[in-house]
């Protein structure tokens, strides 16, 4: 018994093509597009969730310095309003760094598959480096100029 194989082959192609028509399914060519605009807006995603992060921790830091500029002068709450300045800005310190370590994380697990990442990391390590040390310098004053 002989089977014909290319009978079969021209069946199943004119199953997929038939499969393609009726679901819709995009060329290769357009999957690949789309994944690429999917790894962009994602990058873009992570970025502006870092950024949102930061922007929540330096209000968070100058709330606390804003709590004892102005309320500092009330002597007899003036420990309190110092403990309350100090939580703000502490909390704001772990805000930058809870940013850090989840954009690193998301970083890295973008950079799996070697895609052009458009914010260096170390770059931001830098910044948030600068933001953790200007809020200790903040609390600083806050702790010695009361």
């Amino acid at each position: 018994m002989i089977v014909d194989k290319t009978s079969d082959r021209d069946d199943i192609e004119k199953d997929i093509e038939k499969d393609i028509e009726i679901y819709n399914i995009p060329d290769i060519d357009q999957v690949d597009e789309k994944t690429k605009l999917a790894i962009q807006r994602t990058i873009l995603a992570n970025t502006r969730t870092f950024s949102a992060w930061i922007r929540t921790g330096l209000s968070s830091v100058l709330a606390g310095f804003a709590i004892v500029k102005f309320m500092g002068n009330n002597q007899s709450y003036q420990v309190f309003i110092s403990i309350i300045g100090i939580l703000f800005v502490s909390i704001g310190i772990g805000i930058y760094v809870y940013a850090y370590l989840s954009y690193k994380a998301s970083y890295k697990e973008l950079d799996k598959d070697r895609h052009n990442l458009s914010v260096p990391l170390n770059m931001l390590l830098v910044i948030t480096t600068g933001l953790i040390i200007t809020s200790l310098f903040i609390m600083a004053l806050l702790v010695l100029y009361r």
